[in-house]
């Protein structure tokens, strides 16, 4: 967050004082969270590293306080990663539903939300179903006011939001309580940081970012349609505009979010897989440092200033099967000597064994249990479980996120 900067509205229109000045006291408190948190995911990752290093010169040698003392330091790190990703969620999702709702309610010719309403949307984290029924609202209609090349962009991140908030409904629903699953109304009704599990990655996790982008533009698209508001009274359909600059994959369902690049700078390019008919196989975002890097997912590549992902960062389009020959082609099987294709073998098979493969070698090393590779073993596990279970789609997330971890093995 940051690069927008809060907007100055001299004359609020139909947007009342408490809606707007709740908006700024939340944008401010998510700008300064982020920046929080970014700190606290530097720490410890180097945390981790200097562990790692420790315990790599210590292996066979009977003196480890070094090891020791850096565990001890790696410990708290996490945890306050933990806990401030946490504190940044609630405010960041309780800033994007106000957002959203304030917007809306804009759009649709309503009037102001009333002090207690806004109060209670600012300070309690919203439930899966207030977020699902939130990012379920068309872009074209919250961005009325502009023109088709930003309603494009903001639907494209809609789909995004959309595709995250499934798998956090995935794993919501997949939760062992009092001895049976969440339904999906159930799932409905809780907040993230209330059935998210100590000492398991946060069903937040992959949502965090992007939501947080939402909530800082939110206060700028309310700013945008205020003139537009002013000379219509409500939501009026534009004429579309011409199709300049339409990004390729708009309107069309993302099937898989992955990260296969270490870099946390903003993509400035974006890299196209092969033309499915419908448009590419799946995009990757770039920085300018990076425009040359990944020899293994070749494409053409083009300058797009407005990305707002990091680098390294792929859209996917592509089947659950053309995934999941990708996740064994690109690594797996360079982790594991697992190769797909062999007669009667099939994808739960794969799995099984990849996880036996890695959880020996696991055992071999006396790896910590915080350390990459055995949080490369956790995913690959709870890929493995939904493979057995037939749900192959739920298994490229999770081998989307073993993918990630696996980066730090390489590095």
């Amino acid at each position: 967050m940051g690069s927008l900067r809060f907007p100055d509205l001299q004359d609020l229109g139909p947007l009342s004082e408490v809606e707007w000045e709740t908006l700024r006291s939340l944008n401010r408190a998510c700008v300064d969270l982020e920046q929080e948190w970014e700190a606290a995911r530097v720490q410890a990752s180097r945390a981790m590293t200097r562990l790692e290093v420790a315990e790599g010169y210590t292996e066979d040698g009977g003196f480890r306080y070094h090891v020791a003392a850096v565990d001890e330091v790696s410990e708290p790190a996490a945890q306050y990663e933990r806990q401030i990703s946490e504190i940044t969620w609630r405010y960041a999702s309780a800033s994007a539903l106000l957002g959203i709702t304030v917007l809306d309610r804009l759009v649709s010719g309503r009037p102001p939300l009333n002090r207690s309403v806004v109060k209670q949307l600012a300070s309690t984290e919203p439930t899966l179903g207030q977020l699902q029924e939130a990012f379920s609202i068309p872009s074209s209609r919250l961005r009325a006011a502009r023109g088709a090349k930003e309603q494009q962009f903001g639907e494209e991140q809609r789909e995004l939001l959309l595709a995250g908030l499934k798998g956090a409904y995935y794993n919501v629903t997949h939760q062992e309580v009092d001895g049976r699953r969440r339904s999906s109304k159930e799932a409905d009704g809780c907040r993230l940081t209330v059935v998210s599990e100590e000492g398991m990655d946060p069903f937040w996790d992959h949502l965090l970012e992007p939501v947080l982008h939402l909530a800082e533009s939110l206060p700028y698209e309310i700013s945008c349609s205020l003139t537009y508001l002013g000379a219509y009274g409500h939501v009026v359909p534009r004429e579309p505009d011409a199709p300049v600059g339409r990004r390729p994959g708009a309107g069309r369902e993302v099937t898989g979010l992955r990260t296969v690049l270490d870099c946390s700078t903003s993509g400035t390019a974006l890299r196209q897989g092969p033309d499915t008919g419908d448009g590419p196989a799946w995009l990757l975002h770039l920085c300018p440092a990076h425009t040359e890097a990944l020899a293994s997912w070749p494409g053409a590549c083009k300058d797009t200033p407005e990305l707002a992902l990091d680098c390294g960062t792929v859209i996917e389009y592509r089947t659950t099967e053309q995934l999941l020959q990708s996740h064994a082609g690109l690594w797996l099987t360079r982790l594991t000597g697992l190769r797909p294709g062999i007669p009667e073998r099939t994808w739960a098979d794969l799995l099984e064994q990849a996880h036996q493969v890695l959880s020996t070698r696991l055992a071999g090393h006396g790896t910590d249990e915080d350390s990459p590779l055995a949080s490369v073993v956790t995913t690959v596990d709870m890929a493995r479980r939904y493979a057995a279970e037939g749900d192959l789609q739920q298994a490229t997330v999770a081998l989307s996120y073993a993918e990630t971890l696996a980066l730090r093995l390489d590095a």
